[in-house]
């Protein structure tokens, strides 16, 4: 059946919540101590083989089909039967399916972290940098690749904070929530709920039973607009690695060359960020549109095509492409500089200029520097040679004012290093701002980290202790 491959990636995570319902199971006494031993002792014999001699059965799609199949072929059907007790379809394959999206959530976070000490690491240490800015992709203003690269950073550790807000709804437990109305048998949710490392429950019992999954949309909500983060960044940087701009180039292992053209380098781990930054804008329509109909079963995200395990293993790879990327980039700082003030990037500090010494309204500076702009390039000069009399000449004609500055002091104001240091505002282009806010961002980073890194360990832990517990019910 179409659903068996996305089973045979769930494998882990059906046979845990498995084991936890067992124990559980034997805990309260609802199974013998003899049955709860057997019982547990061939789903851990299930768990021991990572699923690589499983035999699947093709004509079924349910992972419970197949485990309780292969635990009758070990202990028999007495025992395999007594799996289910307390127990339905639809609330073991929410929990799998809960467990599978935590797991991803704390993967993809610690892929993000690092991503992020790439980006914190790369973005102080061209912090003056300089470069020109662009809006339309045309000249700007100035600015420094240590600040662009900021504005990711900004946008990362907001990705991480989304993340550490859609983990807190995700790694809830659905065990006990049965077909929908909950069960006769006095199963211990809480305890299920902490043998598989989760922080609660889902408390209705049809909610619980998979019937309203919006954690999973809100995930995958999340991790779109990540790779959508990943994919500008990309775009950013594919556009400047080309001969045109030669701003940068990303690392040769990270590039190919053309079957025919042998001085092509080609960025393809660029490109890969693109195309699967383009690709995650589909994900949440796609997972949004198959839930959306559910009206009296969970079966319509199961039998679907598996959108969800590709979009992990997309986010985890595009991860793991960027922190190299950024990392490992070669920036060509000369060239920037170059580039950063030929076309009259800093002229709106000249006008700010003309508004402070001659207390003109900016509207009409803005004319008098446009005048002046036009009037030098028809002349072919550039901000290094500007001359005060074109000026003089623009401030009397386009608002009537006598503009006394001296060659030297029109080319220092129109210097792009000066219009770097000129910005005194928080979150400026100006590197000290540059620096200050990549301080915050390593810290909040360092936040981000250890609260990952305790979400992980936690859950890590719980599942080890479901195994230990699990081994001593087996041996009785």
């Amino acid at each position: 059946m179409p659903n068996i491959p996305r089973l045979k990636r769930r494998f882990r995570e059906y046979v845990l919540v498995d084991l936890a319902h067992a124990v559980m199971l034997a805990e309260t006494g609802i199974l013998s101590p003899g049955r709860g031993a057997a019982l547990v002792g061939a789903l851990l014999e299930i768990k021991a083989s990572d699923g690589e001699d499983f035999p699947w059965l093709p004509d079924s799609g349910s992972f419970l089909v197949q485990t309780e199949h292969r635990i009758s072929e070990r202990v028999g059907d007495d025992i395999a039967g007594r799996l289910q007790t307390g127990r339905s379809r639809n609330d073991q394959s929410a929990a799998a399916d809960r467990l599978f999206m935590r797991d991803l959530l704390l993967d993809a976070a610690e892929g993000t972290v690092k991503l992020q000490e790439a980006v914190l690491a790369s973005a102080d240490m061209h912090a003056e940098t300089l470069m020109p800015g662009y809006t339309h992709l045309q000249h700007a203003q100035p600015t420094t690749f240590g600040h662009h690269l900021m504005r990711y950073g900004a946008a990362f550790d907001r990705d991480l904070g989304r993340m550490a807000d859609a983990y807190a709804r995700t790694n809830l437990s659905s065990l006990g929530g049965a077909a929908m109305a909950g069960t006769s048998w006095p199963v211990d949710r809480r305890r299920t709920a902490e043998l598989l490392g989760h922080d609660d429950i889902v408390f209705n019992s049809s909610d619980a039973g998979g019937f309203a999954r919006d954690y999973i949309e809100e995930v995958v909500a999340v991790l779109s607009v990540l790779m959508s983060n990943l994919g500008r960044l990309a775009n950013d940087l594919y556009v400047w690695h080309s001969w045109e701009f030669g701003y940068l180039e990303v690392a040769d292992g990270l590039a190919g060359t053309s079957s025919i053209m042998p001085q092509k380098k080609n960025p393809h781990s660029l490109e890969r960020m693109k195309a699967l930054g383009g690709q995650a804008a589909g994900w949440l329509p796609g997972v949004m549109g198959c839930q959306h109909g559910i009206v009296s079963t969970d079966l319509d995200i199961c039998f679907a095509d598996d959108l969800l395990t590709g979009m992990g293993d997309a986010t985890l790879q595009t991860l793991r492409l960027g922190a190299e990327t950024v990392s490992s980039l070669i920036v060509r700082d000369q060239r920037m500089a170059e580039a950063a003030g030929v076309f009259w990037s800093t002229t709106s500090h000249l006008a700010d200029e003309l508004v402070r010494r001659y207390d003109l309204p900016f509207r009409a500076a803005h004319h008098v520097v446009g005048r002046f702009v036009r009037d030098s390039i028809d002349a072919g000069r550039t901000p290094s040679d500007a001359r005060a009399e074109d000026l003089k000449k623009a401030g009397k004609e386009m608002a009537d004012t006598d503009i006394d500055m001296t060659d030297d002091e029109v080319r220092e104001i129109l210097d792009a290093r000066t219009f770097l240091t000129s910005r005194v505002t928080e979150g400026s282009v100006n590197p000290k701002e540059t620096r200050s806010h990549c301080a915050a961002l390593s810290k909040a980073l360092g936040n981000h980290r250890d609260l990952w890194t305790t979400r992980k360990g936690a859950a890590e832990g719980a599942i080890e202790e479901l195994l230990q517990r699990a081994r001593k019910i087996a041996d009785g």
